[in-house]
C-alpha cells in the first residue's frame, strides 16, 4: 500500500510539472480568440515589438507564417508586398517567420533584400505558431483577423494568384 501511495504521489508530481506555466513576460503571448480575442504580441526581427492591442478596432490583420527554406512562402510574401499599397490604411499585414534562432540572419536578410514594406515578426521558440497552424508548423499559412480580433478566414499552402482573392476578400472585409 505504502508503494502505492508513493507511485501516485510522484505520477501527481511528474503531471504537476508538466503543466506547470513559466512565469514572466518574455514569452510571446498569442491567443486565437476565445472570451478575451485575438492576441499577438512578438518581437520584430529589425527590433521593437508588435501588437495587435495597438490596431484593435483600426485595422485588419493579414498574418503570413513562413519560413526562409520555403520557396512558395517568400513567393507569397512579396505578392503581398505588391498588394500590401492598396490595403495599408486598412489592413495591417505582418510575416511571422517560423524559423529557429540561428537562422534569423536569414530571417532579416531576406526582409531587407525583399524590401517588404510590413513588419516581419519572429518566432524562434514557435510558441505563435503551434498555437495558431494545425499541425504546429505548414507553411506557408495565412491568417486574416478583422479589426475586432476575430478570425475571419485562414489560407494553407501558396500559389500565384492567390493574393488576387485574398484583395477580393480584403475588399469584402472592409466594406462591412
Amino acid at each position: 500500500m505504502k508503494k502505492l501511495a508513493i507511485t501516485v504521489l510522484f505520477i501527481l508530481v511528474l503531471i504537476s510539472c508538466g503543466t506547470a506555466e513559466k512565469a514572466g513576460g518574455d514569452e510571446p503571448q498569442v491567443s486565437d480568440g476565445g472570451a478575451e480575442g485575438f492576441r499577438l504580441d512578438l518581437e520584430r526581427v529589425d527590433g521593437g515589438n508588435f501588437s495587435f492591442d495597438e490596431i484593435r478596432g483600426k485595422k485588419h490583420l493579414v498574418i503570413a507564417f513562413w519560413a526562409t527554406w520555403c520557396d512558395p512562402c517568400k513567393a507569397e510574401l512579396k505578392a503581398l508586398a505588391q498588394i500590401y499599397p492598396e490595403f495599408s490604411d486598412k489592413v495591417e499585414f505582418i510575416g511571422v517567420s517560423t524559423d529557429t534562432e540561428d537562422l534569423l540572419d536569414k530571417v532579416n536578410e531576406f526582409a531587407v533584400t525583399a524590401a517588404l514594406p510590413f513588419p516581419v515578426l519572429i518566432d524562434p521558440a514557435g510558441n505563435v505558431v503551434s498555437s495558431l497552424i494545425p499541425g504546429g508548423d505548414s507553411v506557408p499559412y495565412m491568417l486574416v483577423v478583422d479589426k475586432d480580433g476575430e478570425i475571419v478566414s485562414k489560407h494553407s499552402g501558396y500559389v500565384p494568384g492567390d493574393e488576387n482573392r485574398l484583395g477580393e476578400e480584403l475588399k469584402k472585409l472592409i466594406e462591412k
